[in-house]
């Protein structure tokens, strides 16, 4: 019974976001309110308030279940890297890559717009960076496993947070452009993958380690 019980409660609350996304994706995040939520949802106004407190809250919710997801599908690529780095990162990253871009562009602008502009309030804010740094996290644990790999004095936070911002501003870049195109989007964070371990200018690193 009890497991009946939580699977209607999870139900409801897959539900509830769900609806959130639509809307917000159609409305923009201002425009939404609870009560639109509930309806869209089949629920009550208070049902909405009961699983989640406020439009922040929901929207944290939403990337915390994705988060989830992909955190859990990378780790297959910690557990089983093979023995190149640049193919280990990229085969990371686009985890994360196939499941942020399959998102509406709408929805990813709304969500950005929320944590710049703070007009979800600093709840989201914090709970996004927090989320982040559960993605940066994983890739230092992946390139701990190559660290020999770096270049001299490299750390495996310092690599991960460079494959990190490369990967955010492509981000930023499709939810940027009127007509994006997740293709040519993963086709450039795996070429800023590629450059971010092999090094843009080789010959001056060559002359920097002769001397």
């Amino acid at each position: 019974m009890t497991g009946l019980r939580d699977r209607k409660k999870q139900e409801v609350r897959r539900r509830i976001i769900s609806a959130a996304a639509d809307l917000i994706t159609a409305s923009g995040l201002e425009a939404t309110t609870m009560e639109d939520i509930a309806a869209a949802a089949d629920v009550s106004v208070a049902t909405v308030y009961n699983y989640f407190g406020s439009k922040s809250a929901l929207l944290i919710a939403g990337v915390e279940d994705d988060t989830t997801g992909i955190l859990l599908a990378g780790r297959a690529v910690l557990n089983d890297p093979g023995p190149d780095v640049v193919d280990a990162m990229q085969r990371l990253v686009r985890i994360y890559a196939d499941d942020l871009l399959g998102w509406d562009p709408k929805l990813l602008r709304e969500l950005f717009g929320a944590a710049f502009e703070r007009l979800g309030g600093p709840e989201l804010t914090v709970e996004l960076a927090a989320l982040d740094k559960q993605v940066l996290g994983q890739m230092v644990e992946l390139l701990v496993q190559f660290v020999d790999d770096l270049g001299p004095g490299v750390q495996p936070q310092e690599a991960a947070m460079q494959v990190f911002s490369g990967f955010v501003l492509q981000l930023i870049m499709f939810v940027s452009l009127p007509d994006p195109s997740p293709v040519e989007i993963k086709t450039q964070i795996d070429r800023q993958i590629e450059l971010a371990f092999t090094g843009l200018a080789p010959a001056a690193n060559k002359k920097a380690k002769a001397k």
